[in-house]
């Protein structure tokens, strides 16, 4: 079985089960490099910020792409502006993620700069802390049957 489903005019669909697969993957990719980030704390910061911060992007990403499958109007391309518009504790992330997004936009800045130490661990238990919320509701919304499975 392939996970996508034809359609009356005989395209391929995705089903949910592809659809959750290609969320899990993203998501794994997600946690490679959030550990990839934690073992470069010490030794390169500049790496790992750059390293959770792509993490956080693409934890963020997932929950953006699943919102854009229910929607007509799609959200932003700017994931943290379609995090503020996608519900209270989206938005309440997008708002706590507005420092982490200018101490990346001072490194771009300046290739010499490292980051602020409080800054890194925060970036690294945060999201942390959302890939976990992430993987939560990517169970939740399967259905009971799978969950079993799944979890």
């Amino acid at each position: 079985m392939t996970g996508s489903i034809t359609t009356p005019r005989g395209g391929a669909r995705r089903g949910p089960l592809h659809r959750f697969d290609e969320d899990q993957a993203d998501l794994e990719r997600a946690r490679q490099l959030l550990t990839a980030a934690r073992e470069r704390e010490d030794t390169d910061p500049r790496g790992a910020f750059e390293l959770v911060h792509r993490a956080a992007l693409r934890g963020a990403g997932i929950l953006v792409a699943r919102a854009n499958r229910e929607r007509r109007r799609k959200l932003p391309l700017n994931v943290w502006a379609a995090l503020e518009r996608m519900g209270p504790a989206e938005r309440d992330r997008a708002l706590a993620l507005v420092p982490l997004v200018a101490e990346r936009m001072r490194l771009d800045r300046d290739p010499r700069a490292m980051p602020e130490p409080e800054l890194l661990a925060r970036h690294l238990q945060d999201t942390a802390a959302h890939l976990e919320a992430v993987g939560e509701i990517l169970l939740e919304d399967l259905p009971g049957s799978l969950t079993a499975l799944a979890g």
